[in-house]
């Protein structure tokens, strides 16, 4: 997180809005773990953004898990299917 290029002037800077409390829990916070209010909220944003990259991969893993149980089921019907075809012509009932 530490980046020499960035100093305190230089950084871009953003306004944000605190609900009631919020901002005696990250002062709060940031004393228990000897850092200042604006590391803390930096992490926080951090762990956020990294969960949601996460999130995403776990999701199109699991769709692509999907895809792959289906597409067998699909084309054990279509093999039934045609076997059934095939029982019906033999015993005449196709």
């Amino acid at each position: 997180m530490a980046n020499p290029a960035y100093t305190s002037s230089s950084a871009d800077k953003f306004v944000v809005r605190l609900p009631d409390g919020m901002r005696k829990a990250v002062e709060e916070l940031a004393g228990q773990n000897f850092s200042s209010m604006n590391t803390e909220i930096i992490r926080a944003i951090e762990a956020h953004l990294k969960g949601q990259v996460r999130q995403k991969l776990l999701l199109d893993a699991l769709q692509a898990q999907v895809v792959a149980t289906k597409a067998p089921i699909r084309e054990q019907a279509k093999q039934q299917a045609d076997v059934d075809y095939i029982d019906g012509l033999k015993t005449g009932t196709r």
